[in-house]
């Protein structure tokens, strides 16, 4: 779930930027100018904090609740930005006041810098919400966001200063963050987070329905995660150049590192029918906070086709005499997409604290709050629920559960979506 910590420091930044570009307007400013100008400014603010936000700093985590909803806050901030900067252009007086030089704004163009921003800032835009593009071709164009950001920094340090006195509290304010942006967007762009990736060479890659699992043994040594969290995973090799997250589905205390992959596009495929033994992968994490153990002693916990991936790493931790009492209902498509269900079983057995209930929609059987009333022996709202699969099953449910008058405190649920 969302934490609020992080957005009260973004909406802080926003409030003292506009508090001092209010309380120390310039005199030669007229109400459309210092507020259409402050507008520009929060738009800054906010692609700023996207840019930074993109670092994936293990601090942001603790400030958001986890790197899913990082990336949702970053989507959202670059969203707000675009339109703050939108009516910051067609709002603000176009027009060079008295007392400006036109031959210096020819030499150092704040105007066209600021247009050619806010053009490029819409098309990236357009193509990071776009899920028809394939992610292989939008990850390089979204970089584009690295230049859309240089540009609004020179608009708004070229600009004239009665527009603009960039030498004021808010302008100091403004050119602090844009060193700390720039400092963020070199760390992300040119791939100095890749220090922090671990080396790992594929042991084994065995195919399932519909599903691949990847082995992989630590090469320098392994690193520390907990049940449900997941991973950036990237293929060192030609034709294998893009990071992709999965979830660990391997328990903290084996020796290799597995994951659990749906069989969705080209490079799931290509992972599928290419990769060998003795691959090197680079690993980076562990990254967020969907951890049941961290809960209530009765627990739901809902997956959907490969949205089993954290429960498994769970289910394999889990040792008995464990004090909670957890229902895991297991939906999928058919008995033979269900993957893993025979170690699901054997280990639900094993535990004796696990009730595992599979469903099949080609049965009939759909996972439904009413049979929950019906088949659960406590009411619903005693009960904390985790939830992960695909993202219309999971949004219906946990919208069904509220109107059941589950409260929203007790719903976690894994916003795996970073673009």
């Amino acid at each position: 779930m969302l934490k609020r910590q992080g957005l009260f420091v973004i909406g802080a930044m926003i409030m003292l930027f506009a508090a001092l570009h209010i309380a120390f307007a310039s005199e030669a400013h007229d109400t459309r100018t210092t507020m259409t100008t402050m507008l520009g400014g929060v738009a800054f603010i906010l692609m700023t904090a996207s840019i930074v936000l993109s670092t994936r700093l293990p601090v942001f985590e603790n400030l958001f609740g986890g790197l899913d909803r990082v990336y949702q806050v970053h989507r959202v901030a670059g969203v707000f930005a675009a339109i703050f900067a939108l009516v910051h252009f067609f709002g603000v007086p176009k027009e060079l006041p008295a007392g400006v030089d036109p031959i210096a704004q020819a030499i150092f163009p704040s105007a066209p810098l600021g247009m050619l921003g806010l053009i490029f800032l819409v098309i990236g835009l357009f193509v990071a919400l776009n899920r028809k593009i394939r992610y292989s071709r939008w990850r390089p164009t979204h970089k584009i966001m690295g230049l859309v950001y240089g540009l609004i920094i020179g608009h708004f340090m070229m600009a004239p200063a009665i527009f603009f006195e960039r030498f004021s509290a808010s302008g100091f304010l403004l050119i602090a963050l844009a060193v700390i942006g720039v400092v963020a967007l070199v760390y992300s762009v040119f791939g100095l987070n890749k220090r922090t990736a671990k080396r790992f060479k594929l042991e084994a890659v065995n195919a399932m329905e519909r599903a691949t699992e990847l082995v992989l043994k630590p090469v320098d040594g392994g690193f520390d995660y907990k049940p449900g969290q997941f991973a950036f995973v990237e293929v060192q090799g030609k034709g294998w150049n893009e990071p992709h997250p999965f979830t660990i589905s391997s328990a903290p205390s084996e020796n290799s590192l597995r994951f659990t992959i749906k069989v969705l596009g080209d490079w799931t495929r290509q992972v599928r029918e290419e990769l060998t033994p003795g691959t090197e992968v680079l690993v980076r994490g562990p990254y967020g906070r969907f951890d049941p153990a961290k809960s209530g002693t009765k627990q739901i916990w809902l997956a959907g086709g490969i949205g089993l991936t954290p429960f498994l790493s769970s289910m394999r931790a889990m040792q008995p005499g464990d004090p909670r009492q957890i229902h895991l209902v297991y939906a999928a498509r058919e008995e033979k997409d269900a993957i893993f269900l025979d170690e699901l079983k054997a280990r639900a057995a094993e535990l004796g604290n696990v009730t595992l209930v599979p469903l099949f929609s080609n049965e009939g059987n759909f996972a439904r709050v009413d049979m929950m009333q019906q088949k659960l022996p406590d009411p619903l709202d005693t009960y904390e629920y985790f939830l992960c699969g695909p993202k219309p099953m999971i949004d219906g449910l946990v919208k069904d559960l509220q109107k059941a008058g589950v409260p929203r405190s007790k719903l976690h649920t894994e916003a795996f979506e970073f673009r």
